[in-house]
């Protein structure tokens, strides 16, 4: 016999599926994207989303990469290498959960919810890698990779000058409002052949390291100790609006 909760949860995801353009057939798999951990910990539910996550975060890696690939031949190794990871950070993906509305539809423990989890962009970031994987379980990678493709057209379609631009000012401007600060960036290693080098980058608030990031890039490894940054604060897309 299904509980009342898990009816609610399949009608909510059946209604995701609907706006989200999935085809009928994954609703118990959407309902298990969307919940948080804090849900299942206070409802006492077998499982979360995040071995739905890991899942998804590998397709979505490999449905990027080949896209990026096909859309930019005379793009490097490095720069596919500092566009996937933009693409594909906490960040960026939070940015297109958001505009899913996914926001709206995270299934959090009540002390989650009430701590603003539904714009923490971890907790959007991987709802929208586990949905992902719910579509590949139901009906396989194509239309994993048409789910890819149709969301994320825009940030794939995005120039690699703004690459990490997001991510740094959503950090300043959190800095600016606690107390007027800058973030300070400083590469403090690298490593590898030319060809293949890796930053290393160090963000600083009032003198003090918060965290670090690599990537192909200065900028790429900026972004990284960015989103680390934020990460680490629980920096919240609504506690900068």
């Amino acid at each position: 016999m299904v509980s009342q909760a898990a009816d609610s949860t399949l009608v909510h995801a059946s209604q995701l599926a609907v706006r989200l353009g999935i085809p009928a057939g994954a609703e118990e798999l959407i309902g298990l994207a969307l919940t948080h951990p804090s849900r299942r910990h206070q409802s006492g539910a077998h499982e979360d989303n995040e071995r739905l996550e890991f899942l998804g975060d590998a397709l979505l890696g490999a449905v990027v990469s080949a896209a990026l690939y096909q859309a930019d031949p005379s793009a490097s190794e490095g720069d596919l290498s500092e566009r996937r990871a933009s693409i594909v950070s906490r960040i960026g993906l939070a940015d297109v959960a958001q505009r899913m509305r996914l926001d709206d539809a995270l299934l959090l423990g009540e002390g989650e919810a009430q701590r603003g989890g539904a714009q923490r962009p971890a907790a959007l970031a991987a709802a929208l890698e586990a949905i992902i994987g719910a579509v590949y379980l139901s009906h396989g990678y194509p239309e994993a990779e048409r789910f890819v493709l149709t969301h994320l057209a825009q940030e794939i379609a995005t120039p690699r000058a703004s690459i990490g631009k997001g991510i740094k000012t959503m950090l300043q401007e959190w800095t600016q409002a606690k107390n007027g600060s800058l973030p300070r960036y400083d590469i403090i290693a690298t490593s590898g052949p030319e060809h293949e080098r890796v930053y290393e980058c160090a963000v600083r608030i009032d003198g003090s390291e918060i965290a670090r990031g690599s990537g192909p890039s200065r900028r790429a490894a900026e972004a990284a100790a960015a989103e680390a940054a934020i990460d680490l604060l629980g920096v919240t897309k609504e506690a900068v609006r």
